[in-house]
This record gives structure tokens, C-alpha cells and sequence, in this order.
């Protein structure tokens, strides 16, 4: 009777853990790859940016305040903010951290948005015409680069690398334009100010440069 009872808990046991495997193996071939969530993302932040910019109904102004907006939601401001400042991070106060990050979104996130504009304003046909995706492929241990092709109104075609990083809702960490990257470019340019004038300087130039998007 024992022996009876042992071969059937047993069975039980395994019969358990096979589940157990199928289960996880169905639920993790039904999970999207990493690569196709953030290549679903840059498609639909470009739908959305074309048509935002060629809204007729609005202005310059709120064309690029509104895509202000929609770029800072979809990207990692507060990581990108930190990773732009490096070890001077450590050195601003509390109250300073929080007006930096402020001034770094208004800053970084204007710049972008009107440099979009300049690819995107006045184009005409449809965003598949200017907007080529080549690949996307996993970048270390938790990011995506989604490579692009972007078609200007001159007719040049410029390397747009879209750095993402999050599996279920992946956010733009990084942008590299014709091989330069965005983060790099500002922990340079941060590194330059706060050696000449600390980072009290580095607050009032962000703050110098914050302001009306069409300023």
C-alpha cells in the first residue's frame, strides 16, 4: 500500500512540474522580445510626431510645446538627466537635483523637438516616405537600438540610432544622430561648464536657455 502511495504521489509530482514547464514555456512564447517593443515604439512616436507636425491648426509655438510633451513621456528624463551629469550628480543638493532635472527636460527635450521640426515641418508625402527602419537589436544587458534612416526635405539622409531601454514599456534612453550621441554630447558640454563656472554655472545656463520653444 506505501509502495502504491509512493508511486503515485510521484507521478502527481511530475505530472505538476510538466505543467508547471508548459505553462511557462506557453506565457514566455507569448511574451513580445524585447526588440519588438521598442521598435513598436519608435513607429508610433514617428506616427504621432508626423502628424503632430503637420497640424495646421496650430503654430509653431504649440507644435513644439505639445512635442515637448509627448517626447518626455516617452523618454527616461530623470536616467538621462543623471547619466548626462555623471559624478556631479552626487554634488548638488536635493533642491538642486530636482531643478536641474526640471531645466534638463526643458532644455534637451526643446532642442530635440526642434530639430524635428526642421526634418519634418513642410515635408510632404507620408512618414514611411522619410522614416526607414533597418534593424533593431539588443544593446548590453537591459537595452534596444532601433536604427533608422531619416529622409530630410533636402533629400539627405541622415542615421537616426534610437537607444531604448524596458521590456513591457521600454522609454528612449539615448538619441545618436549621424554617429553622435545625445547623452554623450551633454556630459561633454555639462563637464566644460561646471569646470569654468561649478555647478551653480550649469543651473544658469540651463536656466538662461529654458524657455519659449521658438526663443
Amino acid at each position: 500500500m506505501d509502495r502504491l502511495f509512493l508511486r503515485l504521489a510521484r507521478r502527481a509530482l511530475l505530472a505538476t512540474a510538466v505543467a508547471a514547464l508548459v505553462a511557462l514555456t506557453v506565457r514566455a512564447g507569448h511574451a513580445e522580445p524585447a526588440t519588438a517593443a521598442a521598435d513598436r515604439l519608435v513607429r508610433d512616436l514617428a506616427e504621432r510626431t508626423w502628424t503632430l507636425l503637420h497640424r495646421t491648426d496650430l503654430d509653431q509655438r504649440h507644435r513644439l510645446d505639445q512635442l515637448v510633451g509627448l517626447l518626455a513621456a516617452n523618454t527616461d528624463v530623470p536616467l538621462l538627466s543623471r547619466l548626462a551629469l555623471g559624478r556631479h550628480w552626487q554634488r548638488l543638493s536635493a533642491p538642486q537635483q530636482d531643478r536641474y532635472e526640471q531645466l534638463f527636460g526643458q532644455v534637451v527635450m526643446g532642442t530635440l523637438a526642434r530639430r524635428l521640426d526642421q526634418y519634418v515641418s513642410g515635408a510632404a508625402g507620408t512618414v514611411e516616405e522619410h522614416l526607414q527602419f533597418v534593424a533593431s537589436e539588443p544593446v548590453g544587458k537591459d537595452d534596444v537600438l532601433v536604427r533608422t534612416k531619416v529622409r530630410t526635405q533636402q533629400g539627405d539622409v541622415v542615421d537616426v540610432d534610437w537607444r531604448l531601454r524596458g521590456r513591457a514599456q521600454p522609454v528612449i534612453l539615448d538619441l545618436v544622430i549621424e554617429g553622435a550621441s545625445l547623452l554623450v554630447t551633454q556630459r561633454s558640454e555639462f563637464a566644460t561648464v561646471i569646470e569654468r563656472s561649478d555647478v551653480d554655472g550649469l543651473l544658469a545656463e540651463l536656466s538662461a536657455r529654458a524657455g519659449p520653444a521658438d526663443s
